[in-house]
Parts: C-alpha cells; structure tokens; sequence
C-alpha cells in the first residue's frame, strides 16, 4: 500500500477525478485494505469475495467517502471534516454489523491520527495519541469495566507502559484534591505501580498471554465518598476491593484489581497492584469497614518523599556537566538504600533492591561512576544467601556489567576486559543457572560465542543447558523456547526441519511445499532493513536456478502494511512471513535468532543446507556451492 496514502488517505481531489478513473480499482482496494492503527478495534473485514462486491460512494462535495458492503451496508466512511483546501481525510470510521465501532482523528490537520474512540457496541475508550506514533499515550475517556479490561490485557501481555496507561498519576492525584493524609496514602500506592509490574506478572502467571480474555468486572456497585468525609471537599466515587474475571487458556481466574477512582465524567483510573483474588486479602483504600486495615503502610509517605528526591535528582543530574553526575549519582544511591530500609514488605525491599542494582550499572554504564564498583560489591554481598538466589543472581549480572563498563572506561586493555567479563559470565551461568538471570546469561554467553565464530559445540551446550536447567518454571519458558529454538537452529543441517507461518497478507506458509526448490529465509528488522535490496542482488542471480527467497519480518508492529514497509520501499517484493512481537514473537523464538539479519537456506530435497549465513557475501558463495552440488 502507498505510505502516504496510509497515513493521510488523501483521496480524489476532485469528483472530475473520480469520474475519469471510474471509481479506480486501486483506490477501492486501498480503502478495503485500510486498517484501524489501534490493533484491538473489531470491526467487519469482507473476505475476496464480498470485496470484489463492494462499491465507493463519494458526496458531491468531495468531503466524504463510503465503502459499502456487498448488502450496501456500511464498512467504513473517511470523511474531510474541516473542508481544508487539501480535501485531507481526518476522521476515519470503521463499522461492525452496520454500526459504527471505531473511530480514528486528526485534529490537527497534520495527516497523522491522533485519537482513537471505541463507539456504540465497542465500548466507550477514547484514548489520545500526543507524539502521533499510534500508540496511545492517555486515555481520555474509559470507563470502569474498560480499565479492568486494559489491566488484564496489559498483565497478560506484560506491557507495563499499557497498565501504567490506567493507573493514576501524579497530577491526576492533585485534581482530586482528597486531602493530604488520602493524597500521601495514595502517592505511595502511585509509587509503587511500575516496580511492582513484574511482581503482579508473575502472580497472575497466564498460561498464554495472547490467549488470555477479559470476561467481567466484579464489584459491587460503585460508592461514593461524601463531601467532608474524612476531609473531602467534594464527593469521590470509587469501587473498592474489586475483581475480575478472566480467561487463561480454557480455564478461569480471578484477578484482583483493588481500588477504581473515578477522575471525570466518564474516566477511571486504578491505584492497586493487580494479582490472583484473595479473599483474606480485600484491598480497600477510601471505604475502610471495620477490621480490615489499609494495605499501605505507615512508612509509605516516607518512601513517596524520598522518591520525589530521586527523580529531582535524576532530572536535574541529565542537565549537569558530565564531571559533576558522579556525585549525583551517589545521593540517587544513598536515597534509594534509605528506601530499601524503609520498605515495608520483603517483596518491595527486593524490588527496590534489583532498581538499584540496575541504577549503579545504567550510571557505570555511562561512564558518570566509578564508585559503583565497590559499592555494588556491598549489595551483591549483603543479599548472596541461601533462599535469595534470584535476587543475588540478579545483583549479580549487574554487578558483571559494572565492572565491564568500569574496566572500559579505565583505558586499559579492552580484551582483558572481555575476557574477564565473559570468565564472569560463566561463573554466574555455573553457580545461579536456575534462575531467570542465570538463564539469560547462558543465553547470553551461548550466542556470543555463536557471534564470535566459535564452534558450534559450545554454543549448543550453553543452549542446551539453558533449556534443560530451566525445567518447567513459567516465569522463564520464554527462555525455554528461544533456547530450544537456538539448538533447533545449529543442529538443524541436513534435517527436514517443519517450518510454518503466516504471510502479510494472512495465508499460510510451509516450507515443506516447495519441493524442488532452493528456499531461503531473510529474517530482518528495521535495523536491519537496509541489508535487504544488497541481498536481492545476489538472489536475482540465482532465481533462475529455482532460488525462492522469503522475508521473514521481525519488527514489532501489528500491522503487516507498516511492517512491511521498509522492504515495499526498497523494492524487495518477496513473499513476507510475520508474527508479532519482533525477536520474542514466534518466527524469532521457533529458530532462536538473535541478531538480524540472518539466513536459513533449505535444498531442493527440503532439508536444510546452511543456518548461519549473515552477509550477502555469504549468501553469495553459499548458493554457488548449493547449485554445484558441493552442499
């Protein structure tokens, strides 16, 4: 699809136009093949057939355009609402069963969206999009049930910017005007939400995150807090203690969602840190009955200072002279072990513990703090205890990390400092395997010695061991499968391994059809996407020799006519292959890629002949000795 047509859908200047072209077949195409920017809108998408059925209809003022279905209902309407001399689309409306669904603008005349609105049927979000990169940055309007819906999704897809998108912030908290003893109550379950993401991961625990459903709010009807009730200036309305029911890959849980703030007319924001219901455990915030006491502890207005501090400094420290960081950096530390003190819950001492692990390494790693050796050293030591192995393993990737970056910017030997970083690598993987940051590191260690041209042997080992160390724990299967994917990858030489996909333009892909066939699979990215028209040289030598050349796409936007951009545009036109979520989808985990772009080259008699060919040049012999009958 053109891009510009995609973004602005600039369509027929003049009805003249649209005559002569008699309803261009491109054009009805372009506006069948339209596709709302926010993934998740339900709408009505005709199958080949219906398309071939289906009409224009634009208004005698060039203002407005209707596609219409085979039975003439309504599929979509782009409409020019401010009449601009541009004649530029800025409403796009997307339908479902005749009734308009979902709804994208461009209030700003720019040819870029930025609101989305779910109507009618479809609810009642209206999300805002400031910096215009699709993806929603507040949401306007949502209501109760809608932010219960976003928190599961969020959970299930473990995206905390999603979640993060629902809760409560900041200055939100300071329109309530709740009083200041209810404000600090709050800022301190505010405080906690992005740490405690993770956590709220890991208890839910979904089978299958895109599997997962969200099938209802429970909660009793919502309160209200009145005016001078415990200080308030006017009425609050809450839920408290609620709960969702959701789906888990056929079976049903009960997810926690704790206290929903009503902030608007018709908008809710969350406070509480989502996990498995309890019933011992209600959370309650502003409607407290008798026996039950707040689950924000007396030392949270505490913590909430000392981390206004933190980010004060970390805000003012980016704008100092480079000279002048370390010292921040040092109160950032000190601050954040008066935290770790503080906390009021193993859990979020731990939390804090693992933030400032990665605080000390993110500030060595810029070169801003040398004292960050040592004191690393300190944490790893006071957290190295039986029964602590995450968290001493997780201190101690960070701490490798640290004295890498230290080592660097001393000056000194570069490749004493890599040997010694990859010698520490290996100790962690031998002594924490078990644990998430051991498996990384094996991960880790395994693929660069892949990258470094080792044998095979020792990265199949590191792989191997990966998987099998991991056993069945479900916070690290994803560890699991791209390590399986790796060994599948190195051993997979003179195998028939399966292969199957989904291409863009959603029909099935096996290589297993293309007997007779040389098949090459391109996996590439965006960074990567200007090996891809080098590459076609060499394959446009060789297609006449029954060369078929495949993308396989690993950038991480849902819509295939985006993602496939980068290749449209420099005139790769070769089938694509695409699954979601980039080097964690699917495609990227079956195989183990790491670092795009990378090629797998299968033989006529379908198994494969060579896996790790990274350059064109590569490509370029390895054909030659596939078609001589030297592989």
């Amino acid at each position: 699809m053109n891009k510009s047509f995609l973004y602005t859908f600039a369509f027929f200047v003049t009805a003249a136009l649209v005559l002569a072209q008699d309803k261009d077949k491109a054009l009805l195409e372009q506006a069948l093949n339209m596709k709302p920017i926010q993934s998740d809108a339900e709408i009505d998408i005709p199958s080949a057939e219906e398309a071939a059925q289906c009409e224009l209809v634009v208004s005698d003022d060039n203002s407005r355009m209707k596609l219409l279905g085979p039975q003439k209902q309504i599929l979509r309407v782009f409409i020019d609402t401010d009449h601009d001399e541009k004649h530029l689309v800025d409403q796009w409306s997307y339908y479902q069963n005749g009734i308009e669904v979902y709804r994208e603008l461009d209030t700003d005349s720019n040819g870029k969206r930025d609101q989305f609105r779910w109507l009618n049927t479809a609810g009642t979000r209206w999300g805002v999009d400031e910096n215009e990169d699709g993806i929603i940055d507040y949401w306007k309007q949502i209501s109760a049930e809608e932010v219960s819906r976003e928190i599961i999704l969020a959970v299930a897809a473990e995206d905390v910017r999603r979640f993060l998108r629902v809760t409560l912030s900041q200055s939100e908290l300071k329109t309530l005007d709740i009083g200041h003893s209810l404000t600090e109550t709050v800022a301190g379950k505010i405080a906690k939400l992005q740490v405690g993401f993770a956590e709220a991961v890991a208890a839910v625990n979904f089978k299958d995150g895109k599997n997962a459903e969200w099938f209802q709010l429970n909660a009793v009807m919502p309160g209200i807090v009145p005016a001078g009730s415990r200080g308030l200036p006017k009425d609050l309305t809450v839920f408290e203690n609620a709960a969702v029911t959701a789906g888990d890959s056929g079976s049903v849980k009960q997810i926690a969602v704790g206290t929903l703030i009503k902030i608007g007319d018709n908008n809710w924001r969350t406070i509480d840190i989502p996990g498995i219901y309890d019933e011992n455990r209600p959370l309650f915030t502003f409607i407290q009955p008798a026996g039950i006491t707040n689950s924000t502890g007396p030392a949270d207005s505490e913590v909430v200072a000392l981390m206004n501090q933190v980010q004060a400094i970390q805000s003012e420290a980016a704008a100092l002279p480079k000279e002048q960081r370390p010292a921040k950096h040092k109160q950032v530390v000190g601050l954040l072990l008066e935290i770790i003190k503080k906390s009021s819950t193993n859990d979020e001492r731990e939390n804090w513990i693992r933030q400032l692990a990665d605080t000390i390494m993110d500030a060595a790693g810029r070169n801003e703090y040398p004292e960050g050796k040592e004191q690393i050293v300190k944490l790893f030591n006071s957290v190295n205890k039986p029964g602590k192995e995450e968290l001493a393993a997780h201190v101690r990737s960070r701490q490798i990390m640290t004295d890498y970056y230290i080592a660097l910017a001393a000056g000194g030997d570069d490749m004493k400092a890599y040997t010694t970083w990859l010698e520490a690598l290996e100790e962690l993987c031998n002594t924490f395997g078990s644990t998430e940051a051991g498996l990384e590191g094996m991960i880790q260690l395994a693929s660069y010695k892949e990258m470094a041209g080792a044998a095979n042997e020792e990265s199949i080992k590191w792989y191997t061991k990966a998987a099998e160390t991991a056993g069945d724990k479900p916070s690290t299967q994803k560890l699991v499968q791209k390590a399986k994917g790796a060994v599948r990858r190195l051993t997979a030489e003179g195998k028939a391994v399966p292969f199957t996909a989904m291409d863009t333009e959603k029909k099935p892909f096996d290589v297993a059809a293309y007997s007779g066939k040389y098949v090459l699979l391109v996996f590439w990215e965006q960074n990567s996407a200007g090996s891809l028209p080098i590459i076609k040289t060499v394959t446009d030598k060789f297609e006449s020799k029954g060369l078929i050349p495949v993308s396989v796409n690993l950038n991480t936007k849902e819509d295939s006519d985006a993602v496939n951009s980068a290749a449209a545009n420099s005139e790769v036109n070769w089938r694509t292959l695409y699954a979601s979520n980039g080097l964690d989808g699917t495609l990227a985990t079956y195989w183990g890629i790491i670092t795009p772009p990378y090629m797998i080259l299968y033989g006529k008699d379908g198994k494969v002949l060579k896996t790790n060919i990274a350059t064109a040049e590569e490509l370029q012999q390895t054909l030659q000795r596939a078609v001589s009958g030297e592989l």
